[in-house]
């Protein structure tokens, strides 16, 4: 999204500062963007989390299968147990690191770090297959949003509103209310006609009251 009036430090504190009509279309279809972009961020999540939770129940489950069945290249060779948990130990790790902490991801990094399961025990490949096409996903959401502006949180901005007048029309925010050429107003505050008039001494009171501007008839 090309920004003319949102700057970086707007994004970074989640704030601005409107004071035009076009800036606030800019601030609407900014936080548009970030609504969107953070559902994307939110599915993104849900794959993030569930390939965690996949694999510590599979992994848990594979390694127990493998006390009953002998489907583990690595002891059919050595026939040392150990040699397997040190394998899949290994495996935990590189997952942990690029994946989990480096943020790589890439469903062939992930296929070629899961494929070390398979010697521990031919249980492995459903996990691995399962790894490749959760990492796969978290892929194509990642690559969605990562050119996207306000990555990777995606926090919507707080607009404070000012209202410019010149020549007699109102320019900008003030209120409830958006004044400018080809937008709708849902409400409107008038030029206050007496305001020139008025005069502010200590005791408050000024030439025209509120209660006598208000009982005014045109």
């Amino acid at each position: 999204m090309e920004l003319k009036y949102i700057t970086q430090d707007n994004i970074d504190e989640a704030h601005i500062n409107i004071t035009s009509a076009e800036m606030y279309k800019e601030f609407q279809e900014y936080n548009g963007l970030m609504l969107r972009m953070q559902k994307k961020r939110y599915a993104f999540l849900r794959d993030f989390w569930a390939l965690w939770i996949m694999n510590a129940i599979l992994l848990f489950l594979g390694l127990k299968t493998f006390l009953f069945w002998n489907g583990s290249l690595i002891y059919m060779v050595s026939g040392m147990y150990p040699l397997c948990l040190l394998v899949a130990a290994v495996y935990l790790i590189l997952m942990i690191y690029f994946i989990g902490v480096r943020k790589l991801y890439s469903w062939k990094a992930g296929l070629l770090i899961s494929l070390l399961l398979i010697p521990v025990s031919l249980a492995f490949i459903p996990l691995v297959a399962a790894n490749a096409i959760v990492i796969s996903l978290m892929e194509k959401k990642d690559s969605e949003m990562r050119n996207e502006t306000g990555y990777p949180h995606f926090v919507p901005l707080i607009g404070s509103y000012k209202s410019i007048v010149k020549d007699g029309e109102v320019f900008g925010i003030e209120s409830e209310g958006v004044y400018a050429t080809g937008m709708k107003a849902d409400y409107v505050v008038p030029e206050d006609p007496f305001a020139k008039y008025r005069i502010k001494p200590e005791d408050d009171m000024g030439m025209l009251s509120d209660n006598d501007i208000s009982n005014i008839k045109e």
